[in-house]
């Protein structure tokens, strides 16, 4: 089972609820939606759905990967796969995948219930030995904090891993959205 367009559109809707100043910036996805194409698949152009995990350490430093394909720093996240159900469960599929955390090392900040934190949509240069065209990004992060004591291990797709002050991931603009309460 795939994730359902709805359960998109509503995580959209609210978060725009939440932060009316970025609706023109969501835009793209609303406007898939109402097309009624099915961008869940990496396959889909020209853009799809990714997921992903803002995870912070008690000193509330975020987790970042240097990803080895576009050699930028990100949070942990991915594509979407076919056995996904929801966003937040292939956010936490592709942390466990990437950084060997899994969901019992972690726990969802502002509730079970809790919008993302951020989404974002931006570009993907073309990946030729992929036969990958230039695309778009439709990016869901979610916040979770690490539980003590537990351990990242990265996997093949990241060279290194650096921890950062939530205050300074401007580049995201993840400054702009206050952190909901643990």
């Amino acid at each position: 089972m795939t994730i359902a367009l709805e359960h998109i559109e509503t995580t959209v809707r609210g978060y725009i609820d939440r932060y009316p100043s970025e609706g023109s910036a969501l835009a793209p996805i609303l406007e898939t939606l109402a097309k009624g194409f099915d961008f869940t698949s990496r396959r889909r152009y020209p853009a799809h759905v990714t997921a992903g995990i803002v995870l912070l350490d008690e000193q509330d430093r975020v987790l970042e990967i240097k990803h080895g394909v576009l050699g930028r720093w990100l949070t942990p996240g991915g594509h979407c796969e076919p056995e996904d159900k929801s966003l937040v469960g292939a956010a936490l599929r592709e942390l466990a995948e990437e950084c060997g955390i899994g969901a019992e090392d972690v726990m969802r900040i502002g509730g079970d219930d809790a919008l993302p934190v951020h989404i974002d949509v931006h570009g993907i240069p073309a990946n030729d030995a992929r036969s990958e065209p230039m695309h778009h990004h439709f990016d869901f992060r979610y916040a979770f904090r690490l539980l003590p004591g537990t351990e990242v291990r990265l996997n093949h797709e990241a060279s290194d891993l650096r921890w950062t002050p939530y205050a300074e991931l401007a580049p995201m603009r993840l400054a702009d959205h206050p952190l909901p309460r643990d």
